[in-house]
């Protein structure tokens, strides 16, 4: 029987090479490194024509019993079919595949209870948490609990606080940038319901969330006074290898699908644009390529924080001279996009000779880590930008053409889309070749309202949250299904749990989330 895949870390100091359940729960490695797979699996011959019968909680099996998640195969299709059922999401695809321009499809994945592609995986990830936890428990291992802590963008929070909430086993903190989420978005965080779940705006951006996180994860004295609690600490973030892996799912679940619905040969290649930040989803994205879905290019669509697009031209990642810009696309208002390392270190390891050197890939992260900490930039090697570059292309879209993409798609194709697609679509537009292209949606245009209300009514047009989502259905006499999400009709009217707004540094984070540890224990 060949062994259990393990996992490595991208810095190369942590070598006891962990199964997924370890990973899952630990969410980050000791030093900040991230964990990786060490061996990417194939999928089988034929996996195209045998995946048009299976449904997408099937679909997810097939990947997790790839990838060889050390739990029973029937917690597995269990968590599946659980995650991805009727009750959480609207669509019976889970994650349809709509056509709508001649080349161009568009791939929802906001049909979840938040509307936002975080569902994907924070639906699946928490069942798959519940579960190692219990098989730890069975084999005798004394887990305790476990204090999950977030940094949010936007839409990762509320599907962690969704996906989490009065589960066994955890608490859950989530921090957002008091200035820099729509409207909606914060609103669905501070109602967000459950015993277990406490919600912080914090006084600066969503890099300042992130440093406090990783900041947090590494502080021994705060880990120490959270096990006087019985409390470890995890992540829900895309740093936590287990949000990542249900994301290559849909991937290769879109492949099939243009397939079945014979808009491409098995095996014909196709480009997929993913609207990009943290850098977690197009990732997904790149482990799905090397699983065999006949990806040609992965397009990395960004904003006016376009840290990631000049990178992928030059491969330097330079943050001295720029500040964040807020955006119509706020999910995608990150400078410091922590999946790219799991990138490099890929990348860095196959550049130079056959096969995969590990020694090589985690020195060279490293390395530029430390750069990018102490410099605010880094510069990666020839052979690893030009192993990038052979999957990876990319370009960025003002805030004015962010929502001229949303008036001319609408007007042109009657298909109404959030600015964070739109990003997608324009850079689409500028880099497609000759193939069929992805559009990764990744969050319902209900959300950015009063956004969406300029781009259709123009610029000079303002008006607030509900008000701006009721106004464009009456205006457009929009679709059926543009209807307003069941989770969006009600969320104005909702009483609002969570008010406090602290400061960015790690010690004020940490007393916040000890405040509300002995609040909820209380």
């Amino acid at each position: 029987m060949a062994p259990m895949l393990a996992y490595a870390d991208t810095r190369g100091l942590d070598d006891s090479r962990p199964a997924f359940t370890d990973v899952i729960l630990q969410g980050i490695a000791p030093g900040g490194g991230l964990y990786v797979p060490e061996r990417i699996p194939v999928l089988p011959n034929g996996w195209v024509e045998a995946w048009r019968a299976l449904s997408y909680p099937a679909r997810a099996l097939a990947v997790l019993e790839l990838f060889e998640v050390d739990l029973d195969v029937g917690a597995l299709a269990r968590a599946t079919v659980e995650a991805y059922s009727p009750a959480r999401f609207d669509h019976p695809r889970v994650a349809p595949l709509v056509p709508v321009a001649a080349g161009r499809h568009v791939l929802e994945l906001w049909h979840g209870p938040t509307c936002a592609f975080k569902d994907m995986a924070l639906q699946l990830k928490p069942l798959l948490f519940a579960e190692a936890v219990r098989a730890k428990r069975a084999a005798g291992v004394d887990t305790g609990e476990y204090l999950i802590l977030v940094a949010t963008s936007g839409d990762t929070g509320k599907a962690a606080l969704e996906g989490y909430r009065d589960r066994e086993f955890v608490r859950i903190a989530v921090l957002y940038p008091k200035d820099g989420v729509s409207e909606l978005q914060e609103l669905m965080m501070v109602t967000q319901e459950g015993a277990n779940v406490a919600v912080f705006g914090i006084r600066g951006d969503f890099d300042d969330a992130q440093a406090a996180v990783k900041a947090a994860f590494t502080d021994e004295a705060f880990a120490a006074r959270l096990a006087e609690r019985g409390l470890h600490m995890t992540s829900a973030n895309s740093i936590n290898f287990g949000r990542v892996l249900p994301q290559v799912v849909y991937y290769a679940s879109a492949y099939a699908d243009l397939v079945a619905a014979r808009t491409i040969e098995a095996g014909e290649p196709v480009d997929f644009c993913v609207p990009t930040g943290n850098f977690g989803n197009i990732l997904a994205g790149y482990y799905a390529r090397a699983m065999g879905v006949p990806i040609a290019r992965l397009i990395c669509a960004s904003n006016e924080n376009n840290v990631l697009a000049d990178f992928l031209a030059t491969g330097v990642y330079d943050l001295t001279a720029r500040h964040l810009v807020q955006t119509p696309s706020p999910s995608m208002d990150i400078l410091v996009s922590s999946n790219l390392e799991r990138l490099l270190y890929a990348a860095a390891g196959t550049a130079v000779g056959g096969g995969f050197d590990a020694g090589r890939a985690a020195t060279a992260v490293r390395g530029w880590m430390d750069d990018l900490r102490e410099n605010r930039r880094f510069e990666v090697d020839s052979a690893t930008k030009a192993h990038i570059r052979e999957v990876f292309t990319g370009d960025w879209v003002t805030n004015e053409d962010t929502l001229a993409t949303i008036g001319e798609v609408c007007r042109e194709h009657r298909y109404l889309m959030d600015p964070h697609t739109a990003v997608a679509w324009r850079v689409a537009d500028r880099l497609a070749e000759d193939r069929p292209v992805v559009i990764v949606s990744t969050a319902h245009w209900a959300k950015f309202g009063p956004d969406v209300y300029r781009a259709l009514a123009g610029p000079d047009a303002v008006t607030e949250g509900r008000r701006a989502v009721e106004l464009m259905h009456a205006v457009l006499d929009l679709a059926p299904e543009q209807h307003i999400p069941a989770p969006l009709v009600d969320i104005e009217t909702r009483a609002v749990r969570f008010t406090e707004v602290i400061g960015r540094d790690p010690a004020s984070v940490e007393a916040a989330v000890e405040g509300a540890l002995g609040r909820s224990a209380s």
